[in-house]
């Protein structure tokens, strides 16, 4: 097949009749049907439905109120997600990669998935091979590394074979396609292996843990429930079924499930209108964790926009000589990186001197050489890596500190000897190429700072360079630089990297391995990268994000991608990731407290052969005003400080002692019904105000300190349950208020205060004891639901009584 022109029209579309399109099966993109089905049919609304049925069964109409709460959860949740679906497939559009393809001579651009079997594809540095094919022309460096996990690249030459899923390292050539969909290499093995990292979400973890637990009591209990209210006390079957179906829905904190859904969601929407695509939804709460950010320089703390600043002959060569030779050059490479395109754009004459074999630039290389007829071989690239030892003058050094970039030009005679004797070879030229700090680094550097994530700017440029950027970013320490081609061992990479702000002259391999090192030590790591040379250390990265304007094989790997390229979005990002996180685990206290005393009550009843104490509509209040509104409210506050300790940890602070208050309540009113001789429904009203106002202090607890905002929303939370109490006084089956009535209550709730304030001192004092979250501290995966403290509170108050 002719390179130059390609498949025809026809040829093409004979091969899509026959379906040899490059179409593989499509990932789990849901379908409307689909979303609504996963929210409306599952295990809890199974789990209501059941209820629902049961009550209506025995004509407890006032007790299904809870059926329109969570009627309306589903309803939202199945809109958030579909708003939220609509949004990243329009943001996925955009980055979506593209392929050029020779067809009847000409270049078109097409989707990937447009591509045909047999199609010249034109391949450059930093795409992602759409398809297999086999080279044609030039040879070119490939990294297989998201296949095979071999980081070495591997040098293709013309009729070797390229597989899809890997990505080109240096050079360009044409290729032409040899499989497509469902028989290439990468569909074969289910795309396993250059799928991005899972990310492991504690949210995900500690709710599953709860709902399995919850879910293991759930059976058990409830027919113990029935079967003592039917056969031990003779309760009517209408009773039995209310009071059992009101336990039952205090057990499952099903609204903290869908909070964190729609929470979630609504950060992929709001990122996605400031042009971030959101391609794993947990990973924003993995982000609110982070403690390092590693930022490149070129595109990131600087504008990405190179221009050629000056161009200096070296020894006895001229200005003219230098423009020919370097235009030829410029001409004949086939390099496409934002460096090759810089000089293109400086030096546009005519080519002088025709090219004849090639060494294309690569990261780890540092340099690229271009064998000219009549001139010899030309070597382009770091002045490090090429002549270490050369001296440039006062200009151009200072240029470079000021955040120039320098590149050294040298000419060699004999291209094949030349990389074993590259000190042999003739200074040429000096190119200085100047690249601006973005408007915005100085601020964005300053956010993160203030909030404790630690900056390492690790970059394939001068360190002197780095340094020069890093310092007028605002970079603390950024006089700290290290030459990452000093380091010869992984101990002194190690340590290069932890005391160290600013790494340059990095290799591919060498961010690689900072970044284990950095997570090895603790910390969790979100990088930013655009190139290919960041591909293996955004692969490993606990959260990485690649810029809009970045390589096929970055924007891939990565979990977002900022479209706009803005450093200031890379802060929102974080924001949103630590608003999330911070308002879900505050409300997680909420939710939870309910599951822990239901189910210790439950088991206390079942002991006292008593009536469960609560009904239905009293839950659905109780729902509202302990968990509904306050956790709905707390999400319009803006907490954007880093995450403390985990979320099982901070439920526990909060929801433990409260929840343990209210079940030691609910025996204090068992014991002071028989001395004062209440009714049942004056012990289950004092119980009710009890429990809800108990409640109402742990969000008072949650709260603190108080501010304007929350003051507010605590008291409007109190008067709305005083008036909707006083509104549905019938409905919630509660027993005349007298004095003596309004007496025990108020002394009930204050006892239960008291006893909230001795409990968590004692669940303080456990948590503060143990290690704290952080780097060497509380994982996510550590006791995540806390196991063993409530044993250990018990076991130090035993032995703090005894020594008293």
């Amino acid at each position: 097949m002719d390179k130059q022109l390609g498949l025809s029209e026809k040829e093409v579309r004979e091969r899509q009749a026959k379906g040899q399109v490059n179409r593989s099966p499509k990932p789990a993109v849901k379908s409307y049907r689909q979303i609504i089905c996963e929210h409306t049919f599952n295990l809890f609304n199974a789990y209501n439905f059941c209820i629902a049925l049961a009550l209506v069964l025995v004509k407890a109409w006032t007790s299904l109120f809870f059926v329109v709460i969570v009627s309306s959860n589903t309803f939202l949740r199945i809109y958030q997600e579909i708003k939220s679906r609509n949004m990243v497939a329009k943001l996925n559009l955009i980055i979506s990669p593209k392929t050029k393809v020779v067809r009847e001579g000409k270049e078109l651009e097409i989707d990937n998935e447009e591509i045909v079997l047999d199609d010249v594809i034109c391949l450059k540095s930093g795409m992602q091979i759409a398809a297999d094919c086999v080279v044609l022309d030039t040879p070119v460096e490939v990294d297989e590394s998201l296949l095979s996990g071999e980081a070495e690249p591997i040098l293709k030459e013309p009729g070797d074979h390229m597989l899809s899923g890997s990505f080109l390292l240096s050079g360009a050539c044409h290729a032409r396609v040899e499989h497509v969909g469902i028989d290439n290499y990468a569909t074969k093995i289910a795309d396993e292996t250059r799928k991005r990292k899972p990310v492991s979400s504690e949210m995900v973890k500690v709710f599953s843990k709860v709902t399995r637990m919850t879910s293991c009591l759930v059976l058990p209990l409830s027919a113990l429930l029935f079967f003592e209210a039917l056969v031990l006390r003779h309760e009517p079957i209408e009773v039995t079924v209310v009071n059992t179906s009101t336990a039952l829905l205090g057990m499952l904190p099903v609204g903290l499930v869908l909070l964190a859904s729609i929470s979630m969601m609504a950060s992929v929407v709001r990122l996605g209108k400031m042009k971030v695509v959101v391609q794993e939804m947990f990973s924003i709460e993995t982000l609110s964790h982070a403690d390092t950010l590693c930022l490149d320089k070129t595109g990131t703390l600087t504008q990405g926009k190179m221009k050629v600043q000056s161009v200096v002959p070296l020894g006895d060569h001229s200005a003219s000589e230098v423009e020919r030779v370097m235009t030829s050059f410029v001409k004949g490479s086939l390099d496409s990186n934002a460096t090759f395109q810089t000089l293109a754009q400086h030096f546009q004459g005519e080519a002088c001197h025709a090219p004849k074999r090639r060494v294309s630039f690569s990261s780890a290389r540092k340099w690229s050489a271009l064998e000219l007829e009549s001139v010899g071989t030309l070597i382009l690239g770091a002045p490090e890596f090429i002549l270490p030892g050369h001296v440039f003058d006062d200009t151009i050094e200072e240029a470079k500190r000021s955040g120039a970039r320098v590149l050294l030009a040298v000419l060699h005679p004999d291209f094949d000897v030349f990389q074993e004797e590259l000190a042999q070879a003739d200074p040429f030229a000096a190119i200085v190429i100047s690249d601006p700090l973005r408007e915005d680094a100085q601020e964005t550097i300053r956010f993160f700072q203030e909030n404790e994530v630690d900056l390492k700017i690790i970059s394939g440029d001068h360190p002197v360079t780095v340094a020069a950027l890093a310092k007028e970013a605002g970079v603390a320490d950024a006089t700290r630089c290290v030459d990452a081609t000093t380091l010869k061992s992984d101990e002194e990479l190690e340590r290069a990297i932890l005391e160290n702000a600013v790494i340059g002259r990095a290799t591919p391999q060498q961010k690689h391995k900072m970044i284990l090192t950095l997570q090895r030590h603790g910390r969790t790591v979100a990088m930013t990268g655009d190139g290919v040379n960041d591909v293996l250390a955004l692969k490993d990265a606990d959260v990485s994000i690649a810029m809009g304007s970045g390589s096929d094989a970055a924007k891939q790997i990565s979990q977002f991608v900022v479209i706009n390229g803005d450093l200031k979005t890379l802060a929102e990002v974080v924001k949103e990731g630590r608003l999330d996180t911070n308002n879900v685990t505050r409300s997680a206290s909420m939710y939870y407290l309910k599951t822990i005393y239901t189910i210790l009550i439950s088991i206390i009843i079942i002991f006292l052969n008593m009536p469960y104490p609560f009904i239905p509509f009293q839950m659905t209040l109780l729902d509202n005003f302990v968990a509904g509104f306050p956790s709905f409210m707390i999400l319009f506050e803006r907490n954007i400080e880093r995450q403390k300790e985990s979320i099982g940890r901070h439920a526990l602070r909060y929801s433990l002692p409260n929840a343990l208050a209210i079940v030691l309540t609910v025996l204090l009113v068992r014991l002071l019904g028989m001395q004062l001789q209440l009714s049942q429904a004056e012990m289950f009203t004092i119980l009710y105000f009890s429990a809800s106002l108990i409640s109402i202090h742990m969000i008072y607890r949650i709260y603190c300190p108080l501010n304007w905002y929350r003051g507010i929303v605590l008291v409007l939370d109190i008067i709305g349950f005083v008036l909707a109490s006083l509104l549905f006084w019938d409905w919630l089956e509660l027993a005349a208020m007298d004095q003596r009535l309004a007496l025990c209550i108020v002394a009930i709730v204050l006892c239960g205060i008291l006893l909230v304030s001795i409990i968590a001192r004692l669940v303080n004092r456990h948590l503060d004891r143990t290690a704290p979250f952080g780097p060497g501290g509380d994982t996510v995966a550590s006791d995540p639901a806390g196991r063993g403290i409530l044993k250990t509170i018990l076991r130090r108050f035993q032995r703090e009584r005894v020594g008293s």
